[in-house]
């Protein structure tokens, strides 16, 4: 299933540099039908768990750590305000869906694919909110807390996870919907390998390395560390939450800081490393489980 994965990454790249880059309409189905209609399907079939709460905060946690190491390493090395924004964004925000999901189902089957979904949603209230005040940091625009709720609410994947919710007061057959929901991690991955480039990996390399080595090694350590010690890394659950912590930073990282006008070269060639990275260093973190 990874030699899948990276094959239909493979195939996007190609298909961009040899016909054309379709990613943003690509990305455009999967949240607007793909990943609403996958919620949907998973969240109606879920039966209740509390370690459905666990997920959510080892979701936060992750975020919170990748940020006091990011806010840490940019006052030790002196960064100034665009490159201190565009650092904490990548060392916060993880690829948790559009990588994380295709890495999780090779790795644990889809019907652990729901904790996945699970910690992707706080990843989402993640980018909404420390997203806007990373990039309000470096552009030095004021925060706008009416817009953050508004873009939580008017998001469609947030609006499919309301709506499975009600929909579980019902007994009801929706197989019909799951086609929908099984072409995500096929439309993402040709959607990421469309976007990945290797002229951006090669721009301002050294803090993209510095980057990843707080994202995808320090802080699932430490995540791993804390599973380890105070609940069960070997719940299906958690397992989950761990590797999810583990990956690389965001793709919507790099479009912030392209939109905000921070130190893009350093955010796109963190998310480009980090997804060459992932396909080595994330099934090894297989075995520590």
């Amino acid at each position: 299933m990874l030699f899948s994965i990276f094959l239909i990454f493979s195939s996007g790249y190609l298909f961009k540099v040899l016909k054309a880059d379709y990613s943003k309409a690509l990305i455009d189905v999967v949240i607007y039908i793909s990943f609403p209609a996958l919620i949907i399907y998973k969240i109606y079939h879920l039966e209740y768990s509390p370690q459905i709460w666990q997920v959510f905060g080892i979701g936060l946690l992750t975020m919170l750590i990748g940020m006091f190491l990011g806010f840490l390493t940019s006052k030790l090395f002196k960064f100034d305000k665009k490159t201190t924004a565009s650092f904490l964004l990548v060392t916060t925000l993880g690829n948790t869906s559009f990588l994380g999901f295709p890495m999780i189902v090779s790795m644990f089957g889809e019907n652990n694919l729901i904790w996945a979904i699970f910690f992707d949603e706080i990843t989402f209230f993640g980018l909404v909110i420390f997203g806007s005040l990373f990039v309000a940091y470096g552009s030095e625009k004021e925060i706008n807390i009416k817009k953050m709720i508004i873009d939580i609410i008017k998001f469609p994947p947030f609006i499919a996870l309301i709506f499975a919710l009600f929909l579980r007061n019902f007994d009801l057959n929706i197989e019909f919907i799951k086609p929908f929901g099984d072409s995500l991690i096929f439309l993402v991955m040709l959607a990421v390998g469309m976007k990945f480039s290797f002229l951006d990996v090669k721009k301002n390399l050294k803090l993209a390395t510095l980057a990843l080595i707080i994202k995808m090694f320090l802080v699932p350590l430490i995540i791993y560390f804390f599973i380890n010690t105070f609940l069960n890394i070997h719940s299906p659950a958690l397992s989950v939450a761990f590797i999810e912590s583990a990956m690389p930073p965001m793709v919507m990282a790099s479009v912030l800081a392209i939109e905000a006008r921070l130190r893009e070269d350093l955010a796109i060639s963190a998310v480009g490393v980090g997804i060459l990275l992932s396909f080595l260093v994330i099934p090894l973190y297989k075995f520590l489980i």
